[in-house]
């Protein structure tokens, strides 16, 4: 017999970093349980199904994300550490009308020709990548996370953000200390060293961007930071370098972290279903239907929150002005409402109508751009080494994020022929 205290145990799973491997396992059993569940402990409504989530997703007059005002307002005591303050003053984070101010503003940079003109470099990279996994001695382990998709999510997001090549590892050093890792074991010193250390790099990261923008006004290259000082020339709302800063870091941070994360999630993922790997490996032409079913099946964002603007209730359940929704958007890509046979991994699946990437005003800027490199990933598999999984992953302890921190691989076999584009 199952309690409520069994649910709020499953709740506290869902929403504490780092207790599971297989959050997936918990997203199932919370929606056979109780797919609108509102938690006694946290306060908080935790939706599963794919109807609900999209619903609260496309309502923005009646759920608003989780922003600085409302954090002052419902925290006793808050105030943001730099870091924080970065974080949560990025698009991700903001309601109407500072939220359209900005994703008009930095939309102007993600148009359909950018992405084309990204198109060539994301092939060049995903070759390069390729050889250096091909480079690894046969039977030999590799950390498909460091050779393949951190680099390969820095290089397109720097190319993107015109961040020179010899920067990026800096910007993602300095992007790991700020949003540290929780660890449970450290102590209190241990800690308060952390924070600083966060706070510091934090600071960092801001300079860097406003330096970058500061330098793209006066040397402007074929980038999204250039494009966006460009086309905001003129405009009575244009952002100053700070505020365009704030909202580019983000777009890097979440976009590296997002995207090497789902790289490692589709690796591991096809290594454990060697079938599918056999059949896009056979006929890479299904590499964009393959990249969809991995963002339903095992993409990288799982996580996001709004907050009701008023007294409603979702499904018959009562949800108060000012309480949270938690939106489980992993679970709900694979509720069996929405997806047949929602568990398996299909690369020829029909139905690709993900919330992956969201949904409504705050669908992910940089969707289009993650799908051009994921379809390119999985169009080229074929042509590197043969990969066998070498031990398990190590997954990042994070609540909105899953993916592998290191995914060990065994070369299995002699690498075929990969150059890369000079």
């Amino acid at each position: 017999m199952t309690t409520g205290q069994d649910i709020e145990e499953l709740v506290r799973f869902v929403l504490a970093p780092g207790t599971s491997d297989d959050p997936f396992a918990h997203y199932l059993r919370l929606r056979e349980l109780a797919d609108v569940h509102r938690s006694e402990r946290t306060g908080m409504t935790l939706l599963s199904r794919y109807a609900d989530c999209r619903q609260v997703l496309g309502d923005q007059e009646t759920f608003r994300v989780v922003d600085t005002d409302w954090m002052a307002a419902n925290v006793p005591g808050w105030r943001p550490s730099p870091g924080q303050e970065q974080f949560l003053s990025s698009l991700f984070f903001r309601n109407p009308p500072d939220h359209t101010r900005l994703r008009r503003q930095l939309s102007r940079g993600f148009t359909a020709r950018r992405l084309q003109t990204l198109r060539p470099l994301a092939e060049k990279e995903v070759l390069r990548a390729l050889d250096r996994l091909a480079a690894v001695p046969s039977g030999d382990v590799a950390d498909f996370q460091e050779l393949v998709s951190v680099p390969l999510s820095l290089a397109v997001l720097g190319g993107l953000l015109g961040i020179p090549a010899s920067e990026r590892p800096r910007c993602w050093t300095l992007l790991n200390e700020a949003v540290p890792a929780p660890d449970p074991a450290a102590d209190e010193a241990a800690r308060a060293a952390m924070s600083r250390r966060a706070d510091e790099a934090a600071a960092e990261l801001a300079a860097f961007f406003t330096e970058l923008i500061a330098r793209k006004r006066t040397e402007p290259g074929d980038d999204l930071v250039s494009a966006c000082l460009v086309e905001q020339a003129g405009d009575p709302e244009q952002l100053t370098d700070r505020e365009l800063a704030l909202a580019v870091l983000p777009v890097f941070g979440a976009g590296v972290t997002t995207l090497s994360d789902t790289l490692g999630n589709i690796m591991h993922t096809l290594l454990t279903n060697p079938d599918q790997l056999a059949r896009l490996s056979a006929d890479p032409t299904q590499a964009e239907r393959a990249a969809a079913e991995a963002f339903r099946h095992c993409g990288g964002y799982h996580i996001t929150r709004r907050y009701a603007t008023r007294d409603t209730e979702i499904r018959g359940v009562p949800v108060a002005a000012g309480s949270v929704v938690v939106l489980l958007l992993a679970g709900a890509n694979r509720d069996p409402e929405a997806f047949g046979r929602p568990e398996e991994f299909d690369i020829e699946r029909p139905e690709t109508a993900s919330l992956a990437f969201g949904s409504g005003i705050h669908h992910c800027l940089g969707a289009a751009l993650a799908k051009l490199l994921v379809e390119t990933v999985c169009g080229a598999l074929h042509r590197g080494p043969a990969l066998r999984p070498a031990g398990a992953p190590q997954w990042r302890p994070s609540v909105l994020f899953f993916g592998p921190v290191h995914l060990p691989v065994t070369v299995a076999a002699a690498p075929r022929t990969v150059r890369s584009a000079q």
